[in-house]
This record gives C-alpha cells, sequence and structure tokens, in this order.
C-alpha cells in the first residue's frame, strides 16, 4: 500500500515534511543572526524557534514510524 491509499500514513509523512522543512528554517535562522539584537533576545527566539522545530520533527518521525510498523505488522 503506498500513502496515496492510506490517509493516516499520508497526512503523517506530510507533517514529518512539514516538521524537516521548519527546521531547516529555524536552523537557517539562527545562522543569519547578524549581531545580538536586544541583549540577545533575537537570538533567543530564533534559538526557541529551532528547539520547538526539532520536537516537532522528533514527535512526527515517531508518528510516522508508529503507523510504517503497524502496516509491516511489526
Amino acid at each position: 500500500m503506498n500513502p496515496r491509499n492510506d490517509p493516516l500514513e499520508a497526512a503523517a509523512l506530510e507533517r514529518f515534511m512539514r516538521a524537516t522543512r521548519a527546521v531547516n528554517a529555524a536552523f537557517d535562522a539562527t545562522r543569519g543572526e547578524p549581531d545580538l539584537v536586544h541583549d540577545g533576545r533575537s537570538v533567543a527566539r530564533s534559538l526557541e524557534r529551532l528547539d520547538a522545530a526539532l520536537r516537532e520533527l522528533e514527535t512526527s518521525e515517531q508518528t510516522l514510524d508508529a503507523i510504517l510498523s503497524r502496516r509491516a505488522g511489526h
């Protein structure tokens, strides 16, 4: 069965892909900080965004893994 036939799997895969893109964008934002604006608050916000994106990536990966494992009969 491919993801097009399983809406749950397709949704999990889409969530994982969105989370991956969010991590990439958040990481790029941390590298792009030109200086410590307002006592480092800008950098802190970028790092918080990266942390949140990494947590979502981990959660979405676990969800996708569970769905794929169930499908494979594990």
